[in-house]
């Protein structure tokens, strides 16, 4: 296990000096002059819409941090083979996969809890307002996508053959498991078998980001968030991430670096 943190900890040295923490905060800046301007032009308690609006920029960054590193790395560890050095060594394939992801979340984990921090700062001392009892719910479901995401993202760079497949695949994974809703009422209605069966395809594999969506609901009076509520979300995140990093892993063993 010293090999998996001793790789996590080299790939998050190696992304803050890609600075990475730079697009961060400039996202921070943005997405916050963003958040405060469409509060103050929208109808409705500022304090609560421009929280909402940082949950959202909060998500945004997040990935957007994620997508940039999965390519600059691309290029570094399959492009230039730097991946040969950490081969080189006592060092499985497995392990190395394990040590990337855990790197990259430290990263995205840093990023998002930051700009919280900064959403929640401005909140208290800046506007006077307090803080929703569920903010800290969706911050920790949001979370819990971060990490199902960073594992994805990590298994499509060992599958990819250039650095613009890993960003696509991420990018429209992530897009089509916004939409499982939307999918979810399409296989309710009648149409073509051929038709159904690729949606159902689709529903099963795809992501389902609507598990992690706590944000929408985060001021409905009725939302009750139990001990069964967490144990549905933390099996779902773990289980699907534990098979994607199956597939990730069993394809890193097969490929060949020439």
């Amino acid at each position: 296990m010293s090999r998996v943190f001793t790789v996590g900890f080299f790939t998050f040295r190696e992304l803050i000096r890609s600075k990475m923490l730079f697009v961060w905060l400039i996202s921070v800046v943005v997405l916050c002059g963003l958040a405060f301007l469409l509060s103050i032009l929208s109808y409705g308690d500022i304090l609560n819409i421009f929280m909402d609006l940082g949950l959202v920029g909060m998500e945004v960054s997040g990935l957007m941090v994620l997508i940039l590193s999965l390519a600059v790395t691309y290029t570094t560890e399959m492009d230039q083979k730097a991946i040969y050095l950490h081969l080189s060594k006592p060092l499985t394939r497995g392990e190395y996969l394990l040590g990337r992801i855990f790197g990259f979340y430290l990263v995205v984990l840093l990023v998002v809890l930051g700009m919280g921090l900064v959403v929640v700062g401005l909140v208290i001392f800046a506007g006077g307002g307090q803080v929703p009892t569920f903010f800290y719910d969706c911050v920790l479901f949001l979370l819990l996508e971060m990490f199902l995401l960073t594992v994805l993202g990590l298994t499509f760079q060992m599958i990819a053959t250039s650095m613009v497949g890993v960003v696509i695949y991420t990018f429209f994974t992530i897009f089509l498991g916004h939409l499982i809703g939307e999918i979810q009422w399409l296989l309710g209605k009648q149409l073509a078998p051929m038709i159904n069966f690729a949606l159902q395809v689709i529903y099963y594999c795809l992501p389902n980001m609507d598990v992690f969506n706590l944000k929408d609901r985060i001021y409905d009076p009725t939302l009750v968030l139990g001990a069964a509520q967490w144990q549905e979300v933390l099996l779902y995140t773990f289980a699907y991430s534990f098979l994607v990093f199956l597939i990730g892993w069993i394809n890193l063993e097969k490929r060949e670096f020439v």
